[in-house]
């Protein structure tokens, strides 16, 4: 019985979030009432300390890949055999699925630990904000979007009658909207991370501080960029996704958690992929947009989301950046560094390093100045420490 409890409350988005989330028995009784899907997805939903098991994720809707045999192997002549030794301990002691290192075009190291292997799909927690942040930028291009500087409420026309009304794209991209932040353990907070109206639950939320006057990592800012995304294209995100990003980079099939079939994805986590297509996404940033000769996105797109944020230097959009310097990250004003799991216990050893972070240490570490993409994927655990795996790799590539 106990250990049931337990597995219960591993089920969670951001390590506090269980039975408990929902406070004593009346309580999920009345969260069953509002919508059952909370306290089913809360019991019997995936666990983050079994991340290959998305099948326990439903609905989902299929994100279509067009896959290619393209990824050069190389041997690992460029790579110090005692760094990716130390990279590889950490891995295993943390209870990875997958470790890949690309180094100078090429794969250089591939492991997947036993029970996986390259075809295993994971969920990558919030390692799909990365990911909108590149369909934003395809809309762009594609002129769906004028400019990352026109108000959402453009598109989202309920914020048009409020204060709401002037949060613009970049802010929601950067994370500085004023949106209210769902607070972990609160219905607000249960509603998005397992409910089946994500769009209402959203839309339920206010502000609490002015647009552009501070940071706040917030999970309801990705999702409002998905629903402007489907408003906006008038395409599913899952389409527009596959024909923009997936399919051009050579990705095999991937899905989305839904909340509801044909509802909407969770723009904030859950896009179930291989790690080889991870490293495909890591690439994409890498190369500026290019795959091959073929150009999927505008460069000053990706260097504009690899650029600092005024209101966080660490922060672009939708992305992490290693400079400056330091050994500690805050995502909101709610959450501690061990629910974040936004320790280092050092600097990064590279200044121009860009993460995909994905709670937990689901992570994607692109380090441009040395041609290197880090893709690791497995068990989700408040203990990550950011410093030791990209470091170990960082010292180990030969310049």
């Amino acid at each position: 019985m106990m250990g049931k409890f337990f597995r219960w409350t591993g089920r969670i988005f951001g390590g506090v979030v269980g039975l408990a989330l929902l406070g004593a028995a009346g309580m999920l009784v009345a969260a069953w009432v509002a919508d059952p899907t909370v306290p089913r997805n809360l019991l019997f939903g995936q666990s983050l300390s079994e991340p290959a098991a998305v099948q326990d994720s439903q609905p989902q809707e299929r994100v279509p890949g067009r896959p290619r045999d393209d990824i050069a192997i190389g041997a690992q002549v460029t790579i110090d055999p005692r760094g990716l030794a130390l990279a590889e301990r950490y891995a295993d002691k943390m209870r990875s699925v997958a470790l890949l290192v690309f180094h100078r075009g090429a794969l250089r190291y591939e492991r997947y630990w036993p029970g996986f292997d390259a075809a295993t799909l994971t969920n990558p927690n919030s390692m799909h904000k990365g990911v909108l942040a590149l369909v934003v930028g395809a809309a762009v291009a594609d002129g769906y979007i004028g400019s990352v500087d026109e108000p959402a409420s453009r598109w989202i026309r309920e914020w048009q009658v409020d204060a709401r009304r002037d949060i613009t794209v970049r802010e929601l991209l950067q994370m500085s909207s004023g949106l209210e932040v769902p607070v972990f353990g609160t219905w607000k907070s249960s509603r998005i991370l397992f409910g089946s109206d994500l769009q209402a639950g959203v839309l339920g939320l206010g502000v609490e501080a002015a647009h552009g006057g501070g940071f706040q990592y917030n999970n309801a800012s990705s999702q409002v960029l998905v629903m402007l995304l489907e408003r906006a294209t008038g395409k599913r995100y899952a389409q527009y996704l596959s024909e923009r990003i997936w399919q051009p980079i050579g990705a095999s099939d991937a899905a989305l958690w839904m909340d509801r079939v044909g509802g909407q994805p969770r723009g904030f986590c859950c896009l179930f992929a291989t790690a080889r297509d991870w490293l495909r996404i890591g690439r994409l940033i890498l190369d500026r947009g290019r795959v091959g000769d073929a150009r999927v996105l505008p460069a000053a797109w990706i260097d504009a989301m690899v650029t600092r944020s005024l209101r966080n230097p660490n922060f672009g959009m939708n992305v992490w950046l290693g400079s400056p310097q330091g050994t500690e990250r805050t995502y909101n004003r709610y959450t501690t560094r061990a629910k974040a799991s936004a320790f280092h216990s050092a600097p990064f050893a590279a200044s121009d390093i860009i993460y995909l972070d994905g709670f937990g240490g689901q992570r994607v570490y692109i380090v441009p100045s040395l041609e290197l993409v880090i893709v690791r994927t497995g068990v989700s655990s408040t203990e990550w420490d950011d410093a030791i795996l990209p470091n170990a790799l960082i010292g180990a590539v030969r310049r």
